[in-house]
């Protein structure tokens, strides 16, 4: 049974309440697929509709949520939508390393340093959401180092569906300790200030998720066609 917290009469219901159903939806508290209905939200969190629709109006254009003729479900991601989504990372988030590169301050390089050490424990430990957390993190944090206003705003656009199909991507297609050396690839590469280096390594490590990603999809697929 998920747990609603309490709403608070201080930020505008609605974005109590979108950022409560947000954090559901990315940590499997509500599933995908799963069909939401206004007046049971608002009656779980003691509001009327109108907050709980202006929330889920903001979900739908985090493509969280979709709407089919007023029918409103979490959104599942097919293979086509991941990967196209890979394609958009792909271009931003290597022009972020690049100028990451030239930007990053010393105490980012080190807090990216870190965040390296702490995924090694939580891979060793196969603690899988803390895993998620610290990669959200890392790239998050070369995002905010290539102090790009535009960029910065490109990727939080998109930022939930790319935790959402992160978090699938580790929980369901897991890809061990794999991930952990490309990280440092781009991590020295930016300590070493070489823009083109930190963009180069970022590119490879994106399609190399994206690949494995495709592989491990159509492996399943093809698996439950022959049960």
């Amino acid at each position: 049974m998920r747990k609603v917290p309490n709403i608070k009469r201080v930020d505008p219901l609605y974005e109590q309440i979108y950022h409560s159903l947000e954090e559901s939806i990315l940590t499997g508290g509500i599933a995908a697929g799963e069909r939401l209905i206004d007046t049971r939200i608002a009656a779980e969190f003691g509001v009327s509709r109108s907050p709980v629709r202006e929330a889920f109006r903001k979900l739908e254009g985090d493509g969280l949520l979709t709407n089919h003729e007023g029918i409103v479900t979490v959104f599942t991601p097919s293979l086509q939508d991941v990967l196209e989504l890979y394609q958009v990372r792909v271009g931003l988030e290597s022009v972020a390393a690049y100028w990451a590169a030239v930007h990053a301050m010393a105490d980012e390089l080190r807090r990216l340093q870190d965040l390296l050490g702490a995924a090694e424990r939580a891979v060793a430990q196969q603690q899988r959401k803390e895993i998620i957390s610290l990669n959200t993190q890392f790239h998050e944090l070369i995002v905010s180092s290539s102090r790009n206003a535009r960029l910065s705003a490109m990727m939080y656009h998109i930022r939930s569906l790319v935790r959402l199909c992160r978090n699938t991507i580790i929980q369901q297609y897991n890809r061990g300790d794999s991930f952990l050396s490309e990280h440092y690839g781009i991590y020295h590469a930016l300590q070493a200030r070489n823009p083109e280096l930190a963009a180069e390594r970022m590119q490879e490590h994106m399609y190399r998720d994206m690949q494995y990603f495709q592989q491990s999809y159509l492996g399943e697929r093809e698996s439950l066609m022959k049960m």
